[in-house]
């Protein structure tokens, strides 16, 4: 569960023993002084823990893209921050009855020297289910073979989510973290205030905040594999 804008900025000014705003969002639009500095505060703390780690794991968006035949590329999310090129999969389309499948990645030099000249060569209506994912120099992403029908491509990706505005808006940051929001909100009030050094404590809380949270959400869990291979038992013969 994460916290509202209206949340945000309200504890923040009780930090700073400023009169909050009205929790039902009237007038937060228009409020001026150290209140909008407040909203500006909490969306610039947000951007620098999004910015921190852009695979943040509650940024993690599943999506599908339908294709179209004869068509090879396609336009990514307008919030895609990265993608995950592991995760394109192709579903299974009843009318086509195809089997559903994991897409190979390939580098687009490998596309074009490769494979581009038989899509090239296909008829308008494609060639037959896709194979293979690539990224285009327009950072969008092409499929191959050419596709002739509307199979449905799904894939992983990690979104960048636009500020904050209405008073009820929902940060994206879990309220487990909302500290760390607030530490970084505390720091940029008090550079407004020349207070550096309530500003260097606040952002010494920060900068830890947001390692801590690498530490819980991004760093690599431990993973052993065994090597070892058993080589197959012969029978016993039989005499």
């Amino acid at each position: 569960m994460s916290t509202t804008y209206i949340t945000l900025v309200n504890e923040l000014l009780r930090r700073l023993n400023e009169v909050q705003l009205d929790t039902g969002g009237q007038g937060f639009t228009t409020v001026r002084n150290v209140q909008a500095l407040a909203k500006d505060a909490i969306n610039s703390s947000i951007r620098l823990i999004l910015h921190d780690g852009q695979e943040w794991p509650f940024l993690k968006t599943t999506t599908t893209q339908t294709l179209t035949a004869g068509t090879s590329t396609y336009s990514f999310p307008a919030d895609l921050a990265t993608v995950d090129w592991t995760t394109f999969y192709i579903r299974k389309l009843v009318s086509a009855d195809n089997e559903p499948m994991k897409l190979h990645v390939l580098t687009y030099e490998d596309y074009l020297t490769n494979y581009r000249p038989f899509d090239d060569a296909a008829p308008a209506g494609g060639l037959e289910v896709p194979r293979y994912v690539y990224q285009t120099f327009e950072s969008k992403f092409g499929v191959t073979p050419l596709p002739n029908d509307a199979y449905v491509v799904e894939y992983v990706y990690w979104s960048y989510p636009s500020d904050l505005t209405s008073f009820n808006d929902v940060s994206v940051i879990p309220d487990r973290f909302r500290n760390v929001i607030l530490d970084g909100a505390m720091m940029f009030m008090m550079r407004h205030r020349s207070n550096e050094q309530s500003a260097a404590i606040h952002q010494g809380n920060f900068e830890n905040g947001i390692r801590m949270m690498r530490r819980l959400l991004l760093d690599d869990p431990l993973y052993m594999r065994s090597t070892y291979i058993e080589r197959p038992i012969k029978p016993y013969s039989v005499f």
